[in-house]
């Protein structure tokens, strides 16, 4: 049985994707790899750990370089690899943690033969001169910087971010490698035709970018249910004052949903809707949760250039493309969900974990 410490800032039941990502990984590994995780908590708030099944996991007593080299130098030769789940804002509450850069490099200096993987879920933050992510965006840059170069291999979930990442290691460095996020809500091994579902879309009010209202990004998730054809909307999230209908088209809220119910509810969903930035879907555990169930997803973005595989009209839809065009009968829109479903696949939680697996562990 092969040891694996992942180290990130919190673990379930702590509402943080990446903490659920990671004990997701954690099931798969033990499952399918063979391998034994055990979680270093090491982020700014802590959660005391509840999920089941249950894996070993320790708080870093103090966020210092010391403190985290002090732990693994104590328990390094209980591990075969290192995972670190880089999100810079769970680790320092202005997303420099200078002190885990440091401790990661000490750990590459005293523990070269062991691998250590850097997985980034996020990179450094943008915004205006009146913010202080502008003005701290330099320094985000240089902690992620030591890290990567401290690292044996990197892996993230956007191209763009593997590009800026492979520019920032050292000539020669082994390229990032890119894998969208999985669903952490559930997958269909063989999610059910459209054809099969009842004539119903979702829409995730968290998932919204647009900086429009709940109401009107409502409005515009039963406009094009009513197009074409559906005769329900579920609205997941936050429900006060929703309407019961809105152009013939039913609403329904269901507040927020556990894992399970909401697989159950987007598999009997033939479309979403959402105002998610289309520049970031690869990092939308929402979006991949719709890859992963077979729907078609309508996006509410300007731009009708997509990043890392996707396409409009081939995989997804394009809102302001669908008011240009006829509307899509039935044999397109299940094209357009089985080519995202397909686009999923090469990332999913089983195919992701191999893939981890391989760049941890081949060769040892």
């Amino acid at each position: 049985m092969k040891k694996l410490l992942q180290i990130l800032p919190r673990v379930p039941p702590a509402l943080c994707g990446v903490g659920d990502n990671a004990w997701n990984l954690a099931l798969e590994f033990k499952k399918h790899a063979g391998i034994e995780t055990r979680f270093l908590c090491a982020g700014t708030h802590w959660t005391e750990p509840g999920h089941e099944p249950r894996f070993p996991v320790d708080r870093l007593s103090h966020r210092t370089a010391s403190s985290l080299a002090v732990w693994i130098r104590q328990h390094a030769d209980t591990f075969d690899a290192f995972l670190l789940h880089v999100s810079p804002y769970g680790f320092q509450k202005r997303g420099v943690p200078f002190w885990l850069a440091n401790g990661w490099r000490h750990l590459s200096q005293t523990k070269q033969s062991i691998p250590r993987l850097s997985y980034f879920h996020e990179l450094y933050a943008s915004g205006p001169p009146t913010t202080s992510s502008f003005w701290l965006r330099p320094f985000q840059k240089a902690v992620l910087r030591r890290i990567a170069r401290s690292s044996s291999r990197c892996v993230t979930n956007r191209q763009a971010q593997a590009d800026w990442l492979d520019a920032s290691q050292d000539a020669g460095a082994l390229m990032t490698k890119v894998l969208p996020v999985f669903s952490n809500l559930g997958e269909l091994v063989s999610p059910p035709l459209l054809a099969e579902r009842p004539l119903e879309m979702v829409l995730f009010l968290s998932a919204n970018h647009s900086g429009e209202p709940a109401s009107v990004m409502l409005q515009r998730a039963t406009r094009w249910a009513a197009a074409l054809g559906l005769e329900r909307v579920n609205v997941v999230g936050n429900v006060d004052d929703l309407p019961s209908s809105i152009q013939s088209v039913d609403v329904v809220g269901h507040g927020f949903l556990e894992a399970n119910q909401a697989s159950d509810l987007v598999k009997n969903c033939r479309l979403a809707y959402t105002a998610y930035t289309p520049a970031f879907l690869a990092k939308s555990g929402i979006f991949a949760l719709f890859a992963a169930h077979g729907v078609v997803v309508i996006t509410q973005g300007r731009s009708v250039h997509l990043q890392d595989g996707l396409i409009h009209g081939q995989n997804v839809l394009n809102e302001p493309l669908l008011e240009k065009e006829s509307v899509p009968n039935l044999q397109k829109l299940q094209e357009v969900a089985s080519a995202l479903r397909a686009w999923y696949e090469p990332h999913s939680l089983h195919r992701t974990s191999e893939t981890l697996a391989s760049m941890l562990f081949e060769g040892r």
